[in-house]
């Protein structure tokens, strides 16, 4: 061997293979890196469009971490307060924030429920669970909404907003209602109590009238006193049936109405009702019916004298506005198995289409169907028609037409209505 160290044969490629390989590790750890970058950038830019964001936003905001200090706030929080940039600096505790509270009278002495210690109980309630809102009323006089949420970290996050002007439209709404349901109070009692003195001597005037129509203490000897003392009555019961509808929409008005459900038979019903206007029917030769189709059960759970009331209102309506010879038909009737249908139907005067669409107000005397009737009403009808019917959830309908009748109806559902009508089997 002579002492010679043999190496085996190098490839003169060797070498530049392990560059290359170290090249490219380099190039996409550069890669690698660039990316990150170009994502920190992108994070950047988004923060502080975030950031942006918040500092313009409406509202006051404001971060804490778990110790209480002040993580980051926004312009708004700053103004709301009056603090300056270095007192909402972060890392002041919420306490220092406090103290410089009270130095400005930023103070909150209640919310919307009151003062004391039962507000502390209730805001101390919210912070535990800081769930919902918060609004404080403070000592300046502004009213402060606040909803905290609590954040992973331990800290939370609040949202604060003026919300005075608010609660001055509340305020101001509040009164307006109560002034307006002490007129309408008022106005109810003034109508009862004038309905209530007018009766007294209008029912002497009918009563006295009538004697004296009957001749039951001697014969009346002109017959010319004998049409003044017809027009007299007539002119009696009428201001009578008036000022009884006006009592009747005081109570409607002022609540004072009561309901007591009873069991009747409707077309039974309706017929001993109808017998009260035999003297209007043989007067003016009227045909005045009344009938119901088979599925009407012939039990209904329902308040007597209400529906009394609105049948008796809308015979006599109908009955002022037809012509001698006229037909007024009553009709029970139930529709899609849910509803009992009561409808009063004449061939009268009718009412044009503008009239139709104001029903439901009172004293409609100004309009075309009392002005072609003159002496035939005072509107009052179908209006308190229209409440009673909505006190116990029943939708008053009217189709009319100038000259060929009009049909009044009065539907009430099983859903909204249930007791008032019980149809056999449905329950």
């Amino acid at each position: 061997m002579n002492g010679e160290v043999k190496h085996a044969p190098v490839s003169p490629l060797a070498g530049g293979e392990g560059k290359a390989r170290d090249l490219t590790e380099e190039l996409n750890s550069l890669r690698q890196e660039c990316a990150h970058l170009r994502a920190q950038l992108a994070l950047t830019d988004c923060q502080g469009v975030l950031a942006a964001a918040i500092e313009n936003i409406s509202e006051a905001i404001v971060v804490y971490d778990r110790d209480g200090r002040l993580v980051a706030c926004n312009r708004n929080f700053r103004e709301l307060y009056g603090y300056t940039v270095d007192e909402v600096r972060p890392g002041v505790h919420f306490a220092a924030l406090g103290r410089i509270d009270i130095e400005r009278g930023n103070v909150a002495v209640g919310d919307e429920y009151g003062g004391g210690d039962a507000y502390l109980a209730r805001k101390a309630e919210y912070r535990k669970r800081l769930e919902g809102s918060f609004t404080v009323r403070l000592k300046d006089g502004r009213w402060i909404r606040t909803n905290d949420r609590p954040m992973a970290d331990g800290g939370f996050v609040s949202v604060q907003s003026d919300i005075t002007e608010i609660k001055k439209n509340e305020h101001a709404l509040n009164l307006a209602k109560e002034a307006a349901e002490t007129s309408a109070q008022l106005k109810s009692e003034f109508l009862a109590s004038v309905s209530h003195d007018l009766r007294t001597p209008l029912n002497a005037i009918v009563g006295f009238s009538e004697m004296v129509q009957t001749e039951v203490f001697g014969e009346i000897g002109n017959a010319k006193y004998k049409d003044y003392i017809e027009i007299i009555n007539n002119s009696g019961q009428q201001l009578l049936t008036i000022v009884d509808a006006v009592l009747d929409m005081a109570k409607l008005e002022s609540g004072a109405v009561s309901f007591d459900d009873e069991r009747f038979d409707p077309l039974a019903f309706s017929k001993d009702l109808l017998r009260g206007f035999d003297h209007i029917a043989q007067k003016k030769n009227l045909s005045i019916t009344a009938s119901a189709s088979d599925d009407v059960p012939s039990s209904i759970l329902a308040e007597k004298r209400t529906t009394m009331q609105i049948l008796n209102n809308l015979v006599a309506n109908a009955s002022r506005h037809v012509d001698d010879g006229g037909r007024i038909a009553v009709d029970w009737s139930v529709q899609d198995g849910d509803s009992l249908i009561l409808s009063v139907s004449d061939n009268g005067c009718g009412m044009p289409a503008e009239v139709v669409a104001r029903v439901g107000e009172p004293f409609l005397s100004g309009n075309a169907y009392v002005a072609q009737r003159p002496g035939r009403g005072a509107g009052l009808g179908l209006y308190i028609c229209c409440k009673l019917a909505a006190a116990r959830g029943g939708v008053l309908a009217i189709d009319s037409e100038p000259d060929i009748g009009t049909t009044v109806s009065v539907r009430w559902t099983l859903d909204s209505l249930y007791p008032l009508y019980e149809k056999a089997g449905v329950r």
